[in-house]
């Protein structure tokens, strides 16, 4: 069994301890050697001139000096880790991770830097001092992932509550679930905030209580369904007058680019909303398999950026909240029109124009329609991530992209039945 006490990755822990590399640290120490060394020579008696290191008294007084030089300039680094929020990380750790996790045998938690780090350890020593609570428990979880809303459900006290021939009895009291909503999708790196839950849940929940873990999906039904049981058997792969069922269609365009990252292909003329993991993009003769798809190139920023829209000609400073919103209070999106696109002057996500799709508030909707209103907009998807680099940046591009419904399926050929039934109404 091994317990580090520091986090595990560089990018969770990047100041180093010792800081004892670079030129600056280097002058420092020699100063302070030869300060030391002369108080050392001042109090020797006379016998004792060498002034240069030399003669062996002299290197054990510059060894002693070094090591004390070193100590000294260590303990002066302790002075400026005096607040949370400029403490370095190693020692934010030990100081304050030691407390929230103070059994580092199961692991600890993997966030990635140092500020998400430090918040997260913050918000956790908030929650512990509330006590063993649900509300203390879901904090911890939505602590992780912002981008994830978490539910903690007392299974006894579910609807309705303490009901003895309900699904749960008395022997369900001291059982949670535990509930991770991600808008209909697995979160980012489903594994590894699994395991975080689990280390969170050990410090913040009582001892005796058991939870269980799941990725909540919804369905949606805007209009209500017939309950009525059917069971549709004919075979979706004949190609006949009344429907498309081989289920591989394509988006195709001349308006693709391949961005500076090269792994990157934008078209903010088109939605790639449909474009699942896997599909493949054909530019020309070489073909690539789509990862997932993006909004933004980087994601959040909180920085306010300049931009332009066209056709309106909208401009004003955005905030981009996170990876497919944008935030800009001095500016009403009603005003944008069906397809609208916009470019981000400056900052991580510039070097791209982005499409609108829909206004966000209690007066938005998609784009095009009437009466719309709000200071924040979401944007289509309209960058594929692909699993290899295009051999140069370019612009001006004809491509098919697949949207693959049911999967491919090659020619059939059936010759031993009567197919007829297919075409009766």
């Amino acid at each position: 069994m091994t317990d580090k006490p520091i986090p595990y990755t560089l990018a969770q822990n990047p100041a180093p301890n010792p800081a004892n590399q670079g030129q600056e640290y280097q002058s420092d120490k020699s100063a302070l050697v030869q300060r030391i060394m002369a108080a050392f020579r001042s109090v020797l008696p006379s016998n004792y001139v060498a002034a240069t290191n030399g003669p062996w008294y002299s290197l054990q007084f510059q060894a002693m000096a070094e090591q004390l030089a070193e100590i000294q300039i260590n303990a002066s680094e302790l002075s400026t880790d005096c607040d949370w929020d400029f403490t370095r990380s190693d020692f934010l750790w030990d100081l304050l991770g030691g407390l929230v996790f103070p059994n580092t045998s199961n692991g600890i938690p993997h966030i990635n830097g140092d500020v998400g780090y430090r918040t997260f350890l913050r918000k956790m020593v908030e929650l512990l001092l509330q006590g063993a609570t649900k509300s203390s428990i879901q904090g911890g979880i939505e602590a992780l992932n912002p981008n994830v809303t978490a539910y903690v459900l007392e299974r006894y006290l579910q609807t309705p509550p303490r009901d003895p021939n309900g699904a749960y009895t008395i022997a369900d009291q001291f059982a949670l679930d535990i509930l991770i909503d991600a808008g209909n999708q697995f979160p980012d790196n489903p594994a590894t905030l699994q395991a975080n839950i689990d280390l969170v849940l050990r410090a913040l929940k009582p001892a005796h209580v058991i939870c269980s873990y799941s990725t909540l999906f919804r369905d949606d039904f805007p209009t209500p369904e017939d309950s009525a049981f059917s069971w549709d058997i004919e075979p979706y792969y004949y190609d006949d007058d009344r429907k498309y069922c081989l289920g591989a269609k394509e988006i195709s365009s001349d308006n693709g680019s391949f961005l500076a990252r090269r792994d990157y292909f934008s078209d903010p003329s088109v939605s790639f909303s449909s474009i699942p993991s896997g599909a493949i993009l054909t530019v020309g003769t070489s073909q690539y398999r789509v990862r997932n798809t993006r909004s933004l190139l980087t994601g959040a920023d909180a920085i306010a950026r300049a931009y332009t829209t066209s056709p309106s000609g909208l401009s004003g400073m955005v905030t981009a909240l996170n990876a497919t919103d944008l935030y800009d209070a001095a500016q009403d999106w009603g005003n944008a029109v069906e397809g609208e696109t916009i470019t981000i002057l400056t900052g991580p996500n510039s070097g791209a124009v982005y499409r609108l799709e829909t206004v966000l508030g209690s007066d938005g909707g998609p784009l095009g329609e009437s009466g719309l209103s709000g200071n924040r907009v979401r944007l289509a998807p309209t960058i594929l991530v692909l699993n290899q680099r295009a051999p140069a940046a370019a612009s001006g591009l004809t491509y098919k992209v697949t949207v693959d419904r049911l999967g491919q399926q090659p020619v059939r050929e059936v010759l031993a039945e009567d197919v007829t039934i297919q075409f009766w109404l």
